[in-house]
């Protein structure tokens, strides 16, 4: 498949997208709280490229770069159920994605939902491909990765540090072209 760049010439960027439990949509200022509270959370930053977020302001400056990059090669979405920020999803530099979720609602189809509703939209937008770079000790992500037709094309060894653990990476791609 090809790897050509991604541009705005892609179709245009939607603002909500819907499932049967979940509204994606685009980030707000007033999601800081929310957000705070699942970014601030050990275990749902275990394997993500950053530290918990310490304070407020941390998740602050993070929220605001994700607010300033809406034009930009950015697509992200945050994730609502029963109005209540449970997390994000998207592509923080297309065509690569991530994603987090807050711990009590793991295990309950939101993370494989969100995703599929994701795929979909992105396809639909003209792109062709999707990638991941997710830690080998991330089992779960590795799994909905792979449920959701991702496959492995490649592992590397130190490529990150956070705080003082050295991280690994398994690198996936979905083929979204039609066969």
């Amino acid at each position: 498949m090809g790897r050509e760049s991604y541009s705005s010439a892609m179709v245009a960027k939607a603002a909500e997208l819907h499932t049967g439990r979940l509204v994606l949509r685009r980030a707000r200022a007033d999601d800081l709280d929310a957000i705070h509270q699942i970014m601030a959370d050990e275990q749902i930053m275990r394997y993500w490229s950053t530290l918990p977020h310490a304070s407020r302001e941390e998740t602050e400056r993070w929220l605001a770069g994700m607010l300033s990059e809406a034009a930009g090669e950015s697509d992200e979405f945050v994730l609502e159920h029963d109005g209540e920020v449970i997390g994000k999803l998207g592509a923080w530099r297309l065509p690569e994605i991530g994603y987090y979720l807050r711990r009590d609602r793991w295990g309950q189809g939101f993370a494989s939902e969100a995703l599929d509703a994701f795929i979909t939209y992105i396809a639909s937008r003209g792109f062709t491909y999707l990638t991941a770079d997710v830690d080998p000790l991330n089992t779960a992500s590795l799994n909905l990765l792979k449920r959701a037709g991702f496959q492995e094309t490649g592992r590397e060894a130190a490529t990150c540090i956070v705080g003082d653990r050295t991280c690994d990476s398994v690198y996936l791609c979905l083929d979204l072209q039609p066969a």
